[in-house]
């Protein structure tokens, strides 16, 4: 094998893993996430923490992604939850309904984000809303 094809190969096992590695952080660091919002937050009206590792998560072949949002159902906070039912809604919509009853049966309220607004919602409300497709405009279909 030329050196030239060996140096490529590495270099795109090495990328690999270095993605893989960012993805799971994003998880982990999702699954304590302070809590739920889309759009610019605060002052600054930034992109949340939990916003971008959602959208690192979103951006995995759907197989991976679905996993992913899964293991935020079972292993989450309600913040995290309610970012894993947005997912499994755009990309397992037949699912979403029974999947929802892991936020449903959270023991507490949803601290949410609206620009810079944090508020506290009981778990079926932000069910309702995902259900609705409140956050749809911040997402683009696959």
């Amino acid at each position: 094998m030329k050196l030239s094809k060996l140096i490529f190969v590495f270099a795109l096992a090495a990328s690999s893993v270095y993605a893989g590695g960012q993805d799971q952080d994003a998880l982990n660091r999702l699954k304590t996430t302070k809590f739920f919002a889309f759009g610019g937050v605060g002052y600054a009206g930034q992109i949340s923490e939990g916003e971008k590792d959602f959208r690192t998560i979103y951006s995995q072949p759907p197989d991976i992604a679905r996993s992913q949002f899964r293991e935020l159902l079972t292993e989450g906070n309600s913040e995290a939850k309610s970012y894993a039912l947005v997912g499994i809604r755009m990309l397992q919509p037949e699912r979403f309904a029974e999947l929802s009853q892991f936020l449903r049966d959270a023991s507490r309220e949803v601290t949410t984000m609206s620009g810079c607004l944090l508020d506290h919602q009981s778990p079926e409300r932000v069910v309702k809303d995902i259900a609705k497709g409140h956050y749809d405009i911040w997402l683009k279909k696959r």
